[in-house]
């Protein structure tokens, strides 16, 4: 059963101190924000995040639930999370598939509750109109439109299931720094907007994992000054 594999889950994913505030906050706040700068291990929690989130669901007797994790496009989908999750994830946790009905996903096996990890890519956000998901998990958030955020709010929904959730992986920078910014570390809120007590950013920096090479934080603290700031300092 589903609560018979949350401890070998733990080791499995064995977190690093940030990495265990962002599982935290998924339990507690809605529109979840991890990172801040390169290292921190941000598409990794994002994909384990869900499994366990599908777990802790299935304990609850939520059964074949579906989550969707989202790149920009397909190539970024392919190397930051299909390649690493066929890598990462036991065989005996489920099975990594492109089938008609699902499409490409990760599924749970049977008896942890049968829940799906869509893996999807943000090239036309509107396609997932009449999508129906429990989480949107976007990783590198700072690359997609403000436009792109409200549509997939628009999807988070399932079936008797409150605790849904919206959560992000990002660097500063790129077309959605803005945006992103204000909402999660200006915490500037509009009429248009959730509310604010349901926000939460972990800032992480890549000093902060220890699964990094030495010659990894080294180049990047040797980066031009602005890259530098916003990729090794974490510097919005």
């Amino acid at each position: 059963m589903a609560q018979d594999v949350t401890k070998l889950l733990s080791e499995l994913i064995n977190p690093t101190s940030r990495q265990l505030d962002f599982l935290k906050a998924t339990d507690s706040y809605k529109y979840v924000l991890y990172g801040g700068a390169k290292g921190g291990g941000k598409s990794y929690i994002l994909r384990w995040s869900l499994v366990r989130k599908l777990l802790k669901w299935a304990k609850r007797g939520f059964i074949g639930v579906r989550v969707g994790l989202f790149c920009e496009d397909y190539p970024s989908l392919k190397d930051r999370q299909i390649t690493k999750i066929n890598l990462e994830f036991p065989r005996w946790l489920g099975v990594l598939s492109d089938s008609q009905i699902e499409g490409m996903s990760f599924k749970l096996a049977p008896q942890y509750g049968g829940g799906v990890i869509a893996l999807r890519n943000l090239d036309d956000p509107s396609k997932y109109s009449s999508s129906e998901f429990a989480i949107a998990a976007v990783d590198e958030l700072t690359k997609n439109q403000r436009s792109v955020f409200d549509q997939m709010r628009s999807i988070i929904r399932w079936p008797k299931i409150n605790d849904t959730g919206f959560w992000g992986g990002t660097n500063p920078g790129q077309i959605g720094h803005e945006w992103v910014k204000k909402l999660w570390l200006d915490r500037e809120f509009g009429p248009e907007d959730p509310p604010a007590n349901q926000f939460c950013f972990i800032k992480s920096l890549p000093t902060d994992n220890p699964h990094n090479a030495q010659s990894y934080l080294e180049d990047l603290s040797k980066l031009p000054e602005k890259l530098r700031k916003a990729y090794y300092d974490g510097n919005w």
